[in-house]
């Protein structure tokens, strides 16, 4: 499965909805993106804006596949994209 990264909020919230995934922050302050079997006792359910305000202070990417994404530096979706098979099928897709 090629992987993607993006900073496209539109694409996050796209992924998200197909895979029935919502967004929270744990006790420690980290946010991430949930489904209902995935939820934390300390998680809490919050709004959009709050998800992505650590992407954009933290200049964070999002790295996904058809599976499943995380937050990542730039420099650490460059590097998993590039392990990729190259040609069509492995062909790495970037969105800035």
């Amino acid at each position: 499965m090629p992987k993607r990264a993006t900073t496209d909020h539109g694409e996050i919230i796209h992924f998200a909805g197909a895979h029935k995934l919502f967004p929270v922050r744990n006790g420690r302050g980290e946010v991430r993106l949930a489904s209902r079997e995935d939820v934390a006792q300390d998680d809490v359910r919050i709004g959009w804006p709050d998800y992505f305000r650590p992407f954009i202070d933290g200049r964070l990417v999002f790295l996904y596949d058809e599976t499943a994404g995380q937050a990542v530096t730039r420099a650490e979706a460059d590097a998993a994209l590039a392990q990729q098979p190259a040609g069509p099928a492995g062909a790495a897709s970037t969105t800035a």
